[in-house]
Order: C-alpha cells, then structure tokens, then sequence
C-alpha cells in the first residue's frame, strides 16, 4: 500500500459515532498529548503499536516504599488510554510495550474486558531486554528492561518464529543516553517491529519520545504515526526523522541475541 492509499484509508470519515472528521496523516509526527492524538484516529486503522509509555511515575518510591497512590494513578490514566488502543487497532494487530516488574501487571490490566469475552486485546507474554550492565536498586542491581507483547483478538503472530526466546540480550548503557532519559535501542525496536508487522503497515507510537519507534519504521519499510506532548523531545525526534531520510540504508540491523533460537 503506497502512502496515498494509506492516508485515504487512515481517513475514513467517522460522521454518526460521536467523533469529529479529522486529518491524520502517515509518516508525521504530532505534538500533542497521547489520548488527544489517539482520539483524532478512526477505528481500526493501525496495524500495528510499538511504545515506551510513561510508566517511571507508576509505583514511585517514598521513604524506600512504593505509592499506591502513583499505582492509582497510572492504573486510571492508562486504562483510558487501552480504551483508545482498542478503537483504532485492526482486530489482527499486535505489539510491544516497554514496561518493568511494578507496571508489567498493570499494563496487561488495562486491557482487561469488564465483562467476560473472548473477543479482546490481551498481554499473553512479557519478554526481557538483558541490558549487559546493571542498573539502579538495591540490594539488587536491575539489569534488565520488561517488553509485554499485545495480542489483538484475531492475531495469529505469525510472524515469529516458534524458537524463538522470551529475551533479547544487547548493552545498551544505563542512564546515558543521547536524546532521552528513557531512549530505547534502535535495533531492538527494528526486531519488535518485524515481529508484529508487514512492509507498509501503519505503526503507531503514541508516546514517541525522542522519535525511535519512527526511524526504526523507516530503516523497515513501515509507515508510523507518532505523538509526543513535550516540546524539545518532539523537536529532537523531528531532526532524527530528518536526518534519517536524507540518509541512504547502508547497513541492515546487526543481529540481536536470544531473537530467534539463541
């Protein structure tokens, strides 16, 4: 699907469902807030979702314990935001959302139909980012990032081969990265991304950060749409979009341990 026939599809009116026509386009990035960009979306329209939400202020310490009042927090805001995910994911989607040990169960909570159904998104698996260096807690050093896999009601996850491991082993330095305090690995997002798309899908980020999700779709032949609400990481993401389309493709992804079989 080109980008023309993919915009016209993306577009759809959406008159008789409460929702005000608007004009989303593929391959752009918003600045704006998550739910007021995915509202902006018609129903079933993206193929796929690759995101690193917000989830650091989720569980926070005080006093070396964690706040149930941040859990409750997360817990409200983020299940508005699964509502949203649910509306415009096609019915075969799948994806990755980065998350860690406190916000792992809430992250899958937040799909979670209220009445009982078959037919829902769903978190059937977590995989782990073995970061090769330790982190921050004690007594035990975290050396690890969480990655829970979506899962729409008609997904077959063909994609990924059947040997393939629950953990992805590559150094990615703690604390100093170049764009975001959060910034996650190119090459990584590249693997996520094969794993739950098709050359052409539509992939969506609405947390975009400092624009990793998009440079990873471009290096792949996918189209994305991203949203980011802070002014200087959009304006970052934005001169990384630039600069990766002014660039040839010169070298594919190096492989990424633990991907497939080993």
């Amino acid at each position: 699907m080109d980008q023309a026939s993919a915009e016209r599809k993306l577009n759809t009116s959406r008159k008789g469902k409460g929702m005000k026509d608007t004009i989303i386009k593929i391959d752009v990035i918003y600045n704006e807030d998550s739910l007021t960009g995915l509202r902006r979306l018609p129903d079933d329209c993206i193929d796929a979702l690759i995101t690193d939400p917000p989830f650091s202020f989720a569980g926070g310490l005080s006093n070396g314990r964690s706040s149930q009042v941040d859990n409750q927090f997360f817990s409200h805001w983020w299940a508005s935001v699964c509502r949203q995910l649910e509306r415009v994911l096609k019915p075969d989607a799948e994806g990755f959302i980065w998350c860690d040990w406190r916000t792992a169960p809430l992250i899958a909570e937040g799909f979670k139909p209220k009445k009982q159904t078959y037919n829902f998104f769903r978190i059937p698996q977590v995989i782990y980012h073995y970061r090769e260096m330790p982190g921050m807690g004690r007594p035990f050093r975290s050396s690890v990032d969480l990655i829970a896999y979506l899962r729409g009601p008609k997904s077959k996850a063909h994609r990924i081969p059947n040997d393939t491991q629950n953990w992805i082993s590559k150094y990615w330095y703690y604390g100093k990265h170049e764009y975001h305090p959060a910034e996650k690995d190119v090459g990584i997002t590249e693997q996520l991304i094969e794993w739950c798309s098709d050359e052409n899908s539509i992939i969506l980020d609405p947390f975009l950060g400092s624009g990793t999700t998009a440079i990873a779709a471009i290096k792949n032949n996918r189209h994305y749409i991203g949203f980011e609400r802070d002014e200087k990481y959009f304006q970052d993401a934005q001169k990384r979009i630039e600069n990766k389309k002014a660039q040839p493709l010169l070298f594919a992804r190096t492989d990424i341990i633990g991907a497939s079989g080993g």
